[in-house]
């Protein structure tokens, strides 16, 4: 076994790991440090093509000959390869695994998201009245009459209205579920940025749809986090995200049951708030997976 390439990104490594799978040429891939990405070919027979795949690879890494399509292929070579990769300290890249094992504690942003919602539920419960300063807007039918009048974050403050505590309980979860997977992946800013965008599309969704200003909860965030890890993980694996499929079936038939029973907060759900953060989080990971694959 002999160590023929380091990379300081892992979408780079994992593109020209994925290429010699492909080719039959058996290697691993292992995270050695945050940017160091290192390449081990087990054969010693096929390090001279590697070694000139390689060269190939450094001068145009988005060559369309590096994007592999056999991945049923190379699914068969990796599991044919795990009982000689048990035996060492160098592993395949396998996302469920790394899921699975990762440490499942909220991040920063997620979790002051959690603390936040959690003192507003508590707000609410002993102060009813308080509710009115985080609608959308107190007038219904989409008016929206008081962010016209510069309160601006009510086009915001709906994702930390909870009705009751199995509400509360649920959205929390799947946040921290959702959401902190993503902001170790990605950074606490691109988290922050991504639930300002989604909140406020997705209650600007429901609010212009429904006219209902009546709606609250974290619903339509967790559905654009969700939508987002879902899309990411068919068409850019690379970046490390990754769902499972029960989940998917799960929030998949309760988005349709939620349309089946109604719209109304109180008695039902807001259905276009999560159709709204569904599609926001879906459309950004898909342009993000394509920006990377044919940039």
């Amino acid at each position: 076994m002999r160590s023929i390439a380091t990379f300081e990104e892992e979408k780079i490594a994992l593109r020209f790991w994925n290429y010699l799978q492909s080719e039959g040429v058996k290697s691993t891939l292992e995270e050695e440090g945050p940017r160091d990405w290192t390449i081990w070919v087990i054969d010693e027979e096929k390090i001279p093509s590697a070694t000139q795949s390689l060269e190939k690879f450094n001068l145009n890494p988005d060559d369309p000959v590096f994007s592999t399509t056999n991945k049923a292929s190379s699914t068969r070579k990796k599991e044919k390869d795990s009982n000689t990769n048990k035996k060492s300290r160098f592993k395949n890249h396998n996302l469920k695994e790394k899921w699975s094992t990762q440490n499942r504690r909220p991040g920063m942003v997620c979790l002051s998201l959690i603390i936040v919602s959690i003192i507003f539920y508590l707000f609410c419960r002993t102060n009813p009245e308080g509710i009115y300063t985080l609608l959308i807007s107190e007038e219904k039918n989409s008016s929206l009459s008081e962010v016209k009048k510069g309160e601006i974050w009510r086009l915001i403050s709906p994702i930390f209205i909870h009705y009751n505590f199995f509400h509360i309980f649920m959205n929390m979860y799947i946040l921290s579920l959702f959401g902190s997977q993503i902001e170790k992946r990605k950074g606490s800013l691109f988290i922050v940025m991504f639930v300002l965008v989604t909140a406020i599309l997705s209650n600007l969704a429901e609010n212009i749809i429904t006219g209902n200003n009546q709606f609250g909860g974290m619903s339509g965030v967790n559905y654009g986090l969700f939508g987002y890890i879902w899309i990411k993980s068919i068409f850019d694996p690379g970046d490390g995200l990754y769902i499972d499929q029960i989940n998917v079936v799960i929030l998949m038939a309760w988005f349709f049951i939620c349309f089946a029973v109604g719209d109304n907060a109180r008695i039902g759900f807001a259905n276009w708030a999560h159709t709204g953060g569904l599609v926001t989080g879906s459309a950004w990971a898909y342009i993000s997976a394509r920006k990377w694959t044919h940039r």
